[in-house]
C-alpha cells in the first residue's frame, strides 16, 4: 500500500501544489478562482488547507475556512468546507473522505460548533453527518427601467467604514449572516470576484444609505449582497434599478431569506428551492440550542459574497 500522509499545508509553495490540485480537479472552474480563494483570504493559517500525499505527492486537498456567523445578535464560530478536490488519476479511491474525516477532527480540535458547505452532491457529505438547509432564490423581471438619482459606484478609500456600518446594522438580528471583522472584510473584496461596477451606494443628503452588490451571470444579474438603514424596501428596487441601467440587463436573481422577506417585497417573480447548503454539528450544547431554529425552512441569510 502506498505511503498516506494527512496534515495541513507547512509552506506557500504546497499551497501553490493545492492550487495546481485545484485546477485540474475542476475543468469548469478556473484558476484564478482558486487563487484568489486561497491565497487572498488572509483569515486563513497555512495548516487549514488540509492535504493528503502520496509518497509526498498532493494528489487531494480540502480547505476549511474559520468563520463568524451572525445568530439573532449572537456570534459564533464556524468552519466553512471548501475546494474539496483530488487529482483525476487518483479519484474514487476514498481519499477525499479521508481528508473529511480529518476536516472534522480538526474543526473539532478548533472548537467549532458547526460546519457549512455547499455541495451538489448532498448524499456524499450526509454520510459525514451533514444535513441540507433549504433556502429559497428568488428570479423577477424589471417591467420598467428609470433612472435614479443619487446613486453611483462604491469608491473604497471613501466608503469602506459606512459599508461597514450598514452592514452590520442590518444582518446582526437575522439568522446567518457572516460577523465581519476588518480582516476578513479587506479579504472579502478581493477574493469575492464581484464585478466593481455593480458594487453600488446610494446617497441622502451625502450619507449613504443603502448599497447593492451584483454580478452579471449570463443574462442575468445574480446580487450577491443588499443592506440599507432604512426604507429597505424602496432602496432595493432603487439600486436594482440601477443595476439594470448600468447592465442593460433586467432579468435578476436574489437569496431571500425569511428574514429578509420582512424587508423586501418582490412582484411577478418564481421561486427556486435551493438545497447546496448543508451543515454538520460538532458542539452538543450548540446543537441542543440551535439546531431546530437553523435547520428551518429559508431561515439563513447567506450572502453570495461570502461564499467559500
Amino acid at each position: 500500500m502506498s505511503n498516506i500522509e494527512i496534515r495541513g499545508c507547512k509552506s506557500y509553495n504546497e499551497l501553490l501544489e493545492v492550487l495546481k490540485v485545484c485546477d485540474n480537479a475542476f475543468d469548469n472552474t478556473p484558476y484564478e478562482y482558486f487563487e484568489r480563494h486561497l491565497l487572498k483570504d488572509k483569515t486563513l493559517s497555512i495548516e487549514d488547507t488540509r492535504i493528503l500525499l502520496i509518497e509526498d505527492k498532493i494528489v487531494s486537498t480540502i480547505q476549511i475556512f474559520p468563520r463568524k456567523i451572525y445568530i439573532k445578535g449572537n456570534v459564533f464560530d464556524f468552519g466553512g468546507i471548501g475546494n474539496v478536490a483530488t487529482l483525476p488519476k487518483y479519484q474514487q479511491r476514498g481519499y477525499a473522505s479521508m481528508l473529511m474525516n480529518d476536516a472534522i477532527n480538526y474543526m473539532k480540535y478548533k472548537k467549532f460548533p458547526f460546519s457549512l458547505l455547499t455541495t451538489t452532491i448532498n448524499h456524499y457529505y450526509e454520510k459525514f453527518g451533514y444535513i441540507t438547509l433549504k433556502r429559497k432564490k428568488f428570479n423577477f423581471t424589471l417591467e420598467q427601467i428609470k433612472e435614479i438619482k443619487n446613486i453611483r459606484q462604491f469608491i473604497p478609500t471613501n466608503d469602506f467604514e459606512v459599508i461597514k456600518n450598514i452592514y452590520s446594522q442590518f444582518n446582526s438580528e437575522f439568522v446567518g449572516p457572516f460577523f465581519r471583522d476588518n480582516i476578513y472584510w479587506n479579504s472579502q473584496l478581493d477574493f469575492c470576484g464581484e464585478d466593481r461596477n455593480l458594487f453600488l451606494v446610494k446617497e441622502e443628503n451625502g450619507n449613504i444609505v443603502a448599497y447593492i452588490r451584483g454580478v452579471q451571470k449570463n443574462k442575468f444579474i445574480q446580487i450577491l449582497e443588499f443592506a440599507a438603514i432604512k426604507n429597505a424596501n424602496e432602496l432595493f428596487f432603487e439600486l436594482v434599478n440601477a443595476l439594470a441601467l448600468r447592465s442593460d440587463i433586467k432579468e435578476f436573481s436574489v437569496y431571500l431569506s425569511n428574514d429578509l422577506l420582512k424587508y423586501i417585497k418582490l412582484d411577478n417573480y418564481t421561486i427556486q428551492t435551493d438545497t447546496e447548503l448543508m451543515i454538520l454539528f460538532l458542539d452538543q450544547d450548540f446543537e441542543n440550542q440551535y439546531k431546530s431554529l437553523l435547520l428551518k425552512d429559508n431561515i439563513i441569510t447567506f450572502w453570495l459574497s461570502d461564499f467559500f
